[in-house]
């Protein structure tokens, strides 16, 4: 408390000595000022060089006392701001103190009476080193607390919006036009007599209104950010929680299937013995598969996969991947129409991704398509890019839109009757998205229409 109250009797003492000194200093420069001020506070003054000593003293101890000071804050206005109005605020005095007609005249005729010129003359001086001391002490307490740079917004407006950009290009013309006027149209308007209080005011507002429009865009800029590290960290988080629990669950049912081919290895007398290994054989297997989906979703939607982009032919693949169905689509008496060109269709993907994306699409159809109907499968480019197409007409009546059923753990049977994990079209979704190219799904009533688009010619990319 004591050191509070002996800093600031310092402040005060180091502000009052500082303006005697800067009196003395203009008095000393000015004979007009010098003699309409000496009505006032007497003909006596020190010489120039004490004045300047004095002036550097005191501020010097202002600095100390502030810098060494552990009253912290947090700036909340444009340091360039400060400045700007700070210098406005001293022109305008040294301009009003030269043209004394032009200062009265903003004043009431009831109030030049009982106001001197020596008073008023002392009261502009006074209000020009309030302003210069303000700014003073506020870049000292900004370099103590290391915010000086950071309370710039000015420059980091900028450093987001490029002057090569319409952002930043419209707001360095407006800024440009407001300090043209009020540093260079206001001093010659001044020198003739001519200064418009009014219009000052007005370029001073502006200027502040587009410091505080920069500070509310780098706060939208620094919500933004924040919003979009806390989405990478939960996505990052998500992916590390799936793969850490699926390999921890891994461990365990290699044991489980591992003792359940024991068991099938040696004789069992009881018949349901037999009964019970076949559901554990086939439980453990789907659990092994469902944790193989869950580890590779958590890849590909990270991009933790590796991709090896390479010319491939689609025709070829498509062909080998429908030919592993056959027998699928045979047993669900499906026929499968495979319509592919009569030359290799050429395509930049990575062959092993796109093998795991068209078996995907071919099982679903296997699984879920109505018996006894045709699969249509076709090939064809369009603007330089490769497009295969499957379509089929499902068996149960798909309640789901489009972009749905290539969400996590979404299935078109939702009875879940059939085998799957709700992950296969999400995979393949992430795995097209790996390679730069593009998975649509379309549903209309029971028909489900998939379109996979790779780019067909080196050096093209989707946009």
């Amino acid at each position: 408390m004591k050191n509070t109250i002996s800093s600031v009797y310092i402040k005060v003492a180091t502000l009052l000595g500082g303006y005697f000194a800067v009196l003395s200093a203009v008095r000393a420069f000015s004979n007009g000022f010098c003699n309409t001020v000496s009505r006032l506070i007497g003909p006596w003054h020190p010489g120039l060089a004490f004045s300047f000593a004095l002036f550097i003293i005191c501020a010097a101890l202002l600095g100390m006392s502030i810098w060494f000071s552990k009253a912290k804050r947090k700036p909340r206005v444009d340091f360039a701001l400060l400045a700007m109005g700070a210098l406005c605020v001293v022109l305008l005095c040294f301009y009003y103190t030269l043209y004394m007609d032009l200062a009265f005249a903003y004043v009431p005729a009831r109030f030049t009476h009982v106001l001197p010129s020596a008073v008023f003359l002392l009261m502009l001086s006074l209000i020009a080193y309030v302003a210069g001391m303000v700014l003073f002490m506020e870049a000292i307490a900004r370099l103590r607390d290391k915010t000086l740079v950071v309370t710039l917004y000015w420059l980091q407006f900028f450093k987001c919006n490029p002057i090569n950009k319409p952002p930043g290009f419209v707001m360095l013309c407006l800024l440009a036009g407001t300090n043209f006027f009020l540093f260079l149209i206001c001093p010659m308007r001044a020198v003739a007599g001519q200064l418009s209080l009014p219009g000052v005011l007005a370029a001073l507002f502006l200027l502040a209104a587009l410091s505080y429009f920069c500070t509310f865009v780098l706060s939208l800029s620094k919500g933004f950010e924040l919003l979009n590290e806390e989405k990478l960290r939960a996505e990052r988080f998500k992916s590390e929680l799936i793969t850490n629990v699926s390999h921890d669950i891994r461990t365990p049912l290699t044991s489980i299937i591992n003792y359940v081919d024991l068991l099938k290895a040696l004789p069992l007398e009881h018949e349901k013995l037999h009964g019970y290994l076949g559901v554990l054989d086939k439980k453990s297997a789907r659990l092994k598969l469902l944790i193989s989906d869950l580890m590779e979703a958590s890849k590909a939607s990270t991009g933790n996969l590796p991709v090896n982009i390479e010319q491939i032919n689609l025709s070829e693949i498509v062909g080998q991947v429908a030919g592993e169905y056959d027998d699928s689509f045979r047993a669900r008496e499906l026929a499968l129409v495979l319509r592919l060109p009569g030359e290799p269709t050429m395509a930049q993907a990575d062959a092993a991704h796109l093998w795991r994306v068209l078996e995907n699409l071919f099982g679903n159809a296997a699984k879920y398509a109505l018996p006894g109907t045709r699969v249509f499968a076709e090939i064809c480019v369009r603007d330089g890019q490769a497009f295969f197409a499957l379509k089929n007409t499902s068996q149960s009546p798909i309640d789901l839109n489009d972009n749905a059923l290539m969400e996590q753990f979404i299935r078109g049977d939702r009875a879940r009757n059939t085998e799957g994990s709700g992950l296969g079209l999400y995979i393949a979704k992430s795995l097209m998205e790996l390679m730069g190219g593009q998975l649509e799904i379309k549903v209309s009533g029971d028909l489900f229409a998939a379109e996979v688009g790779v780019c067909a010619n080196e050096g093209l990319h989707w946009v």
